[in-house]
């Protein structure tokens, strides 16, 4: 009798839930990892499947010549666009519109070809300088006629009434101004025609210390304020009060730091009848009193009628010409009122 035989390979299985061990051919079921009778470890089941490698390879194959495939249906695709783009005009005579070329580098000019400087431009001169009018360091021409030229004036050129606006000295001593032939007056509005008073007026600032009184015979009883008639203010005043008996005879004295040549000063004072006179001298010292020779007389006695708006004095000139002076005195003569007194708001000198 011929035995069965031992290769598992070649043992029947009814069904997938047993199977043969491959080293000793023992019987396993179908998810047994180890041999009980041998111990080998058994293969997995689906090892065991036949064709299951062959068939995932087939699989990734065909992947990949799909990928390929569809890679080289791209590339024709966009080359038959690129083509079509590229594709010279139809007969039909339609242009093609073509993107203008750039030009990246300048082309230098011809050696030949000379360059073209670019126009001179020309800066106007700024118009000259006016003199103020009445300057006192510039001659003036007359208000008609052709001024002429003297020492210290301008050129010659016709002028209205005041300052010519072309004749003007530009930097005459001030002896005399321009003359006029058809009888024009000169500019400024001075007194004499040295120019010396001929330029606006400056108001001079005082500081405090430079006013006080003057009292040489002891009339006053009450000094007041001194600085209140220097401070640059109408709302504060000097307010004085005499002796019993006394009617004048003291004043009030402006001292320079240097020496100057006023021309006007004008009193604010609310006191009506109060008679006053302006002295100067040129001393550092005062004189001892009013009467002495040291003083200068810049203006003859005026009576001041209480007004708002102040009273402008001129002061004249001494021995023909103006004088700088280091004091000068407005010296009360007399002053009404029982007693007698006065108050003065502000004093204002100008040169």
């Amino acid at each position: 009798m011929t035995s069965a035989p031992t290769d598992p390979s070649q043992t029947p299985q009814a069904d997938g839930s047993e199977r043969a061990c491959e080293r000793c051919g023992a019987p396993c079921a179908a998810d047994q990892e180890w041999c009980l009778s041998c111990g080998v470890r058994l293969a997995p089941s689906s090892e065991k499947l036949p064709g299951i490698r062959t068939a995932g390879m087939a699989i990734v194959v065909g992947v990949l010549l799909a990928g390929g495939a569809a890679a080289a249906s791209y590339a024709a695709l966009r080359g038959d666009a690129r083509d079509a783009a590229n594709a010279p005009a139809s007969a039909s005579g339609t242009p093609v519109a073509q993107a203008p070329a750039t030009v990246t580098d300048p082309v230098p000019p011809s050696a030949s070809t000379p360059a073209t400087p670019p126009p001179a431009t020309s800066t106007p001169a700024p118009p000259p300088a006016k003199p103020e009018s009445g300057d006192a360091t510039t001659g003036s021409s007359g208000s008609s006629g052709s001024g002429s030229t003297s020492s210290g004036s301008g050129s010659s050129g016709s002028g209205s009434t005041g300052s010519g606006s072309s004749g003007s000295g530009s930097s005459g001593s001030g002896s005399s101004g321009g003359s006029s032939s058809g009888g024009g007056s000169s500019s400024g509005g001075g007194s004499s025609s040295s120019g010396t008073d001929s330029g606006p007026l400056q108001a001079l600032t005082f500081a405090k210390g430079q006013g006080s009184l003057y009292d040489p015979d002891g009339v006053v009883a009450d000094r007041g304020d001194e600085g209140a008639a220097i401070d640059g203010s109408k709302r504060t005043a000097w307010t004085v009060t005499l002796n019993a008996g006394q009617t004048g005879g003291y004043g009030y004295v402006l001292d320079f730091d240097r020496a100057t040549a006023v021309r006007r000063l004008r009193i604010y004072s609310p006191t009506d009848g109060l008679v006053v006179k302006i002295l100067g001298t040129t001393k550092t010292d005062l004189p001892p009193d009013a009467l002495d020779s040291g003083w200068d007389a810049l203006s003859t006695e005026t009576t001041l009628k209480g007004a708002a708006s102040g009273k402008g004095i001129a002061l004249k000139e001494v021995g023909g010409r103006k004088r700088a002076y280091k004091h000068v005195l407005v010296l009360v003569t007399s002053a009404p009122g029982t007693p007698a007194g006065a108050q003065i708001n502000e004093l204002v000198a100008y040169e």
